[in-house]
C-alpha cells in the first residue's frame, strides 16, 4: 500500500467527513440537470460551505444558474428549482432591462468581449460629414460599465454584438442612437469597483 494511501487511512479516522454533491462534468448555464450530471462524495465537513447540496434527489431536473466545473460542490445558489427553464433573464436586476447592442467585432474590442465583462457603450454618428470641431468628434459614452449579461455570436462563430443589462430609460436612449449611428464597446477594467468576486461564490474540489 502506498504512503499517500496509508496516510489517508490514519486521517480518515480523525477527520470527519461529510457527503456533498458536486458536478461530475463541466455545465453550461441554465442546463436541466440529469442524474449522470452529479454524484454524491465525501469532504471533511470542516471546509463544507453552509449552502452545500447534500443528496441528488433534490437537484435533478432543477436547472444551473451559473457554469460548474467537473469536481465542483453544488451549492443552492448555482440553482433554480420549477416547471420553467431559467434563461438569461435570471441576470437581470429587477429594476433593470436587458438590450442586445449589435456591434462589429472591429467596433468591440476585436470580439474580445466575454460574459461578465463590463463595457462602456459609446454612439458614434455615421460617416465624417457630421464631424464639427469642439463636439466630441461626433461621437458620447450613452452609459459606463455596463455589465455584459451574453455574449452573441451566429452559427459560425462569428461576434454579432453583446446583451447588457441597462436601466429601462437607457435602454430607450440605445433603441433611439442604433437607428442614427454606430455602436461601439469599450472594454472596462477588470478591477473597477464593483467587478470584485465574493470570496464565499464557489466551492471547490470534491472530483
Amino acid at each position: 500500500m502506498s504512503t499517500f494511501a496509508v496516510s489517508f487511512n490514519v486521517l480518515s479516522v480523525y477527520v470527519k467527513t461529510e457527503k456533498v454533491v458536486v458536478a461530475s462534468r463541466n455545465l453550461e448555464p441554465y442546463r436541466k440537470i440529469s442524474p449522470s450530471d452529479v454524484k454524491v462524495v465525501e469532504l471533511p465537513q470542516k471546509g463544507l460551505h453552509p449552502q452545500s447540496i447534500r443528496n441528488t434527489e433534490t437537484l435533478i431536473g432543477s436547472y444551473t444558474m451559473c457554469p460548474l466545473i467537473a469536481g465542483q460542490v453544488v451549492l443552492a445558489g448555482h440553482i433554480m428549482s420549477g416547471p420553467t427553464q431559467p434563461g438569461i433573464s435570471a441576470e437581470i436586476p429587477r429594476d433593470g432591462r436587458g438590450i442586445f447592442i449589435p456591434a462589429e467585432a472591429s467596433r468591440a474590442v476585436g470580439g474580445l468581449v466575454n460574459t461578465g465583462d463590463k463595457v462602456d457603450v459609446i454612439w458614434s454618428v455615421r460617416g465624417t460629414s457630421y464631424y464639427q470641431s469642439g463636439d466630441s468628434y461626433g461621437a458620447i459614452t450613452i452609459m459606463r460599465e455596463a455589465r455584459v449579461v451574453k455574449v452573441i455570436n451566429d452559427q459560425s462563430g462569428e461576434f454579432k454584438g453583446v446583451v447588457i443589462a441597462a436601466p429601462p430609460e437607457t435602454c430607450e436612449k440605445i433603441a433611439h442612437y442604433l437607428e442614427a449611428g454606430s455602436m461601439y464597446l469599450s472594454l472596462v477594467p477588470w478591477d473597477v469597483p464593483g467587478n470584485s468576486i465574493p470570496v464565499d461564490a464557489e466551492v471547490w474540489l470534491g472530483k
